[in-house]
C-alpha cells in the first residue's frame, strides 16, 4: 500500500532537516512524500532542496502547475541513480501564504496513496513509524483510521496519550465516534494513517483560516468514521516548540478561531443521540479548556470570553438531562470560579 506523507512547511528552519531526515530514514519504502511550501520568510525550503538535491534521478518529471495555482516541483527518488524506487518526493508550491489548513488540503488534493499521513515540519518520526502503522492497517483489513502512540518531547503533555480502555480495533460509528469525541485518542490530525478514499468520499478537508483546526477536523470526522485501529508502538515524536503557534501567548486571532469553532459546531450538531450528546460534551470540553488557558495566562480577555461562552452554550442547558453526570459537570464548571477549571485539568492529567 502506498502512503502519502503530507508535510506543510512554514518558517520551521531549525527543525525541517530533522523532520525530513526522519522520513528519509523510514523502513517502509512505498511512500509519496508531499512537501507543501506555504511561502515562509525563512530558509526552510532552501534546506529542503539542499537535503533532496543529491537524490534527483533521470526519471524526474517536468515542473507542472495545478489549476489552483499550486506549482509542483519534480519528483525525486529516495535512492540516487535508481529509477524503480517506490519512494518519491514532490514539492507543492503555494503562490502566497495560505495557512496550515490550506497547506494540508493542498497535499491531500495531490495525494495518490491508499492512505495519507500528516506530519508537522517541526516534529519527526521513529524509523519504523509508517511500517508499524501499515502492519496494523493490514492486520485489521484497512480501517478508516490507524493511530499510534506519541512520544512528547519534553514529556509534559499527557493529553497526547491513547487511553488504556481503547481496544486494538473498534468497529462501528457509535463506538468509534465516542472514542474520538471523548478524546481517548489525541485530537490531532498528525500521527494517523487515514484512508484516502474515506476522506474523499465524505469531503473531509480542513477548514481554512483557523487555529486549532484539528479540533474542528475531528468533529467533522466523527459522524462518518466506521472503524479504528491503534498500535501502542510509538509512531510520532511530538516536539513542544515554545515558539510554535499554539504554544505562544493567546492572540485575538486565536480567540476568534475558538469562537468560530464553537459556533460552527453548535450549528452542526447531529439530530440523533448519542452522537449529539457526544458532540455537546466535546464543545463543553473545548470551552472549558480554552477558558482555563486564558486564565492561566492572566489574559485580559478572560472574563469577556467567559461571558461569551456562557451565552453561546446556554441553549444546550436544557439538553443536559440526556448527559451522564460527568458531562453535566463539564458544563457546570463554566459557571464556577476559574480555580475549578484548573483543578479539573490536573485531575484529568492525573487519570491519564
Amino acid at each position: 500500500m502506498k502512503v502519502s506523507v503530507i508535510i506543510p512547511v512554514y518558517n520551521t528552519a531549525p527543525y525541517i532537516e530533522r523532520c525530513l531526515q526522519s522520513v528519509l530514514d523510514q523502513t517502509y519504502d512505498n511512500l509519496e512524500v508531499l512537501i507543501v511550501d506555504d511561502c515562509g520568510t525563512d530558509n526552510s525550503m532552501q534546506l529542503v532542496h539542499m537535503l533532496l538535491a543529491g537524490r534527483t534521478t533521470a526519471a524526474d518529471s517536468p515542473n507542472t502547475s495545478d489549476p489552483q495555482g499550486t506549482t509542483s516541483s519534480p519528483n525525486t527518488s529516495d535512492s540516487p541513480g535508481t529509477t524503480s524506487s517506490a519512494r518519491t518526493f514532490t514539492v507543492l508550491q503555494h503562490q502566497e501564504n495560505r495557512g496550515l489548513s490550506e497547506a494540508r488540503n493542498t497535499g491531500l488534493q495531490a495525494a495518490t496513496g491508499d492512505y495519507v499521513f500528516f506530519l508537522d515540519s517541526d516534529d519527526q518520526l521513529p524509523p519504523k513509524a509508517i511500517e508499524n502503522l501499515i502492519n496494523t492497517a493490514t492486520l485489521y483489513s484497512h480501517p478508516h483510521m490507524v493511530c499510534g502512540a506519541v512520544d512528547v518531547i519534553p514529556k509534559s503533555d499527557p493529553t497526547q496519550a491513547i487511553h488504556e480502555k481503547v481496544q486494538a480495533y473498534t468497529e462501528g460509528n457509535k463506538k468509534v465516534s465516542r472514542i474520538l469525541l471523548t478524546r481517548q485518542v489525541p485530537i490531532i490530525a498528525c500521527n494517523k494513517l487515514l484512508h484516502r478514499g474515506f476522506l474523499i468520499a465524505h469531503k473531509l478537508q480542513f477548514v481554512k483560516d483557523l487555529i486549532h483546526e484539528d479540533n474542528m477536523w475531528t468533529f467533522h470526522i466523527a459522524p462518518h468514521i466506521q472503524n479504528l485501529a491503534v498500535t501502542r508502538q510509538i509512531t510520532y515524536l511530538y516536539h513542544i516548540n515554545k515558539t510554535g503557534l499554539t504554544q505562544e501567548r493567546i492572540t485575538t486571532q486565536r480567540i476568534d478561531s475558538i469562537k468560530t469553532i464553537i459556533t460552527r459546531q453548535m450549528n452542526e450538531l447531529a439530530n440523533t443521540r448519542p452522537l449529539r450528546s457526544l458532540q455537546e460534551a466535546y464543545i463543553f470540553f473545548t470551552a472549558g479548556w480554552f477558558l482555563e488557558l486564558l486564565y492561566s495566562q492572566k489574559h485580559h480577555a478572560y472574563y469577556q470570553m467567559r461571558q461569551w461562552t456562557r451565552t453561546t452554550l446556554r441553549p444546550l442547558a436544557r439538553e443536559l438531562r440526556y448527559h451522564p453526570l460527568k458531562n453535566r459537570l463539564l458544563y457546570r464548571a463554566l459557571y464556577m470560579p476559574p480555580i475549578v477549571l484548573q483543578k479539573a485539568k490536573r485531575l484529568r492529567q492525573k487519570k491519564l
